[in-house]
C-alpha cells in the first residue's frame, strides 16, 4: 500500500535537484512506497531517485527524466512517460498497463516481469526494450 509523505513533493523534488547538482546540497528522492497517483512531474529531473514500489497510477511523467531511477514493482498504470528519458533504469516487476511511452529513451533498461499490456509503444521500440531478434537474424 502506497504511503503518504509529511515532506511535500515539491520539497523532495528541490532536495534531490540539490543532490544532482553535488556540493552535498541536497537528498537523493527516496519516495518508496509512495502514492503519487495523478501527480503532474512534467519535465522533472528525477535521474537515480528511488522510487520503488510508488503509486504513480495516472501520473503525467513526460519528458521527465528518470536515468538509472529505480522503479521496481511501482504502478505506472495509464502513465504519461512520453519522451522520458528512461536509460537504465530499473523497471523489474513494474505495472505499465496502458502507459504512453511513445518517444520515451529505452536503452539499457531492465524490464524483467514487467506488465506491458496496452501500453502505448512503438514496435520496433518493444522489440528492442524486449531484447528480441528479428528472424534469421
Amino acid at each position: 500500500m502506497a504511503e503518504r509523505n509529511p515532506r511535500t513533493l515539491d520539497d523532495i523534488l528541490e532536495s534531490h535537484h540539490g543532490w544532482i547538482g553535488g556540493g552535498g546540497k541536497g537528498n537523493r528522492a527516496v519516495m518508496i512506497g509512495h502514492d503519487l497517483r495523478g501527480a503532474d512531474l512534467r519535465a522533472a529531473d528525477l535521474r537515480a531517485a528511488d522510487l520503488r514500489r510508488a503509486d504513480l497510477t495516472g501520473a503525467n511523467l513526460e519528458g521527465a527524466n528518470l536515468r538509472r531511477a529505480n522503479l521496481s514493482e511501482a504502478s505506472l498504470v495509464n502513465a504519461n512517460l512520453s519522451r522520458a528519458l528512461l536509460g537504465e533504469a530499473e523497471m523489474t516487476e513494474t505495472d505499465l498497463r496502458g502507459t504512453d511511452l511513445s518517444g520515451a529513451e529505452l536503452d539499457g533498461v531492465e524490464i524483467w516481469r514487467a506488465n506491458l499490456r496496452g501500453a502505448i509503444i512503438a514496435p520496433e521500440d518493444l522489440h528492442r526494450l524486449l531484447q528480441c531478434r528479428r528472424p534469421g537474424k
